[in-house]
């Protein structure tokens, strides 16, 4: 016996459009997360906070802003709900989207992805010793903190490319603070 029904098309495919310089990584995971949860809703309180810091462009604070949603909806287990089950961004999902994003994020100051003591530091850093070399024990005087902090500060700049190794005198490294790109 044959079945008396029309067998439907099933769309398995979504059209992507390519575009020249394309963050593949950063927008599949947005599109991803859009086609599995369709039709869950972000209410985003935070967004007023990104554009006061003026380092963002448009594009970025819309990435920003699409890519925070998404990691709301994937933490929806943890996150309140009003009435209508829109989900409610904690400021976490903002500082996950922006540390996830940082190497896509053109900034005019890098120094605003720092956690608050190694800014503290950088800025302090900055004011002592704007144009010469120095060394950890250096700035551990200047500063006084430890030497182990100071370390760690300072991996956590050179790392962020804040502050450069220039050379080495005997067995410490000197340091040299790069200049902001205009």
């Amino acid at each position: 016996m044959k079945p008396s029904y029309k067998k439907q098309a099933v769309k398995r495919y979504v059209k992507m459009e390519k575009i020249k310089y394309r963050k593949y990584h950063i927008k599949d995971f947005n599109l991803i997360i859009k086609l599995i949860y369709p039709t869950r809703q972000v209410i985003n309180v935070y967004h007023k906070l990104l554009e006061k810091t003026g380092s963002f462009s448009k594009s970025h604070l819309e990435l920003i802003n699409q890519t925070t949603k998404n990691f709301t909806v994937l933490n929806e287990l943890h996150r309140d709900q009003d009435k209508y089950g829109r989900l409610y961004t904690v400021r976490e999902d903002l500082n996950n989207a922006v540390y996830f994003l940082q190497n896509e994020l053109e900034l005019k100051e890098q120094d605003i992805l720092l956690p608050a003591s190694t800014r503290w530091f950088y800025k302090e850093i900055h004011w002592q010793f704007y144009d010469m070399v120095f060394t950890s024990k250096q700035a551990a005087l200047v500063l006084r903190k430890s030497k182990s902090s100071v370390y760690r500060h300072l991996s956590e700049l050179v790392d962020r490319e804040l502050v450069e190794i220039v050379g080495k005198k005997r067995t410490a490294y000197v340091y040299q603070i790069k200049e902001k790109k205009e």
